[in-house]
């Protein structure tokens, strides 16, 4: 059986707190005309 990301190093709980931190600050880079975040 293939190994879980857990196993090849990845941490999602990480990963999801990081893009929770940035998420505010890229939103400030928003300029009229961007569709979507």
């Amino acid at each position: 059986m293939g190994k879980s990301y857990k196993d090849a190093g990845v941490d999602i709980d990480l990963a999801n707190q990081i893009v929770k931190e940035v998420k505010p600050l890229i939103r400030k880079t928003f300029i009229p005309g961007v569709l979507s975040d």
